[in-house]
């Protein structure tokens, strides 16, 4: 329960008025906790809630609220799909398609490391299909990047598919996703050398 709706339901049992009907309490409490949410929601993320029509009870459970400052749930990448639970670096997650690829040089000693280069792959959702779990910090850690939360598309790969849909997660391979035959990807560069600082130990 949030500190704003504890508040809340304590003034109305504070200020309780014994003549008050056991239904029209009933009523002052959840309209005070309609209250209380849509606050929580505003302070979390006032552009998000002003601007998209969504419920606030869905905002606050969309939102990074209950992560530390700076933390990786926080930011505005994809989670690794080996991080989420069943997930691995080796395919995409069932109904999603690679929707995109992108590069960045690598000088470190993980995963493409004799290669110094790595190449990040876009698992996205099926046209149609639901985001398991919704927006959320990826397998419920805010060390993880987040999940079903990012709405692009580089359009690099599998470009028969016209939709831009939510990102579940992201692969990382060695090779050139456009020399890899079974992704459906051409050789149009995109690059973002940020994420060739994100790691997992699971790559």
């Amino acid at each position: 329960m949030s500190a704003t709706l504890d508040r809340a339901i304590r003034t109305v049992r504070t200020r309780r008025d014994p003549r008050t009907p056991p239904r029209r309490e009933a009523r002052q409490m959840r309209r005070l906790e309609r209250l209380a949410h849509a606050a929580s929601a505003v302070s979390v993320a006032p552009v998000g809630y002003a601007t998209r029509p969504v419920t606030a009870d869905a905002l606050v459970h969309r939102s990074c609220s209950t992560c530390p400052p700076g933390s990786r749930c926080c930011g505005s990448y994809t989670a690794f799909c080996c991080t989420l639970p069943g997930g691995n670096n080796f395919g995409c997650p069932p109904n999603t398609f690679v929707g995109g690829w992108w590069q960045c040089n690598y000088g470190k000693a993980a995963l493409c490391g004799t290669t110094n280069m790595r190449y990040y792959l876009d698992c996205s959702m099926n046209p149609g299909a639901a985001c398991p779990g919704g927006c959320h910090c990826g397998n419920q850690s805010c060390a993880n990047f987040k999940t079903c939360c990012v709405v692009f598309r580089y359009g690099n790969c599998n470009t028969h598919i016209p939709h831009v849909t939510p990102i579940q997660c992201r692969l990382v391979t060695c090779v050139i996703p456009c020399r890899i035959g079974c992704l459906d990807c051409n050789c149009s560069v995109a690059v973002d050398q940020h994420t060739c600082l994100h790691e997992a130990g699971c790559l």
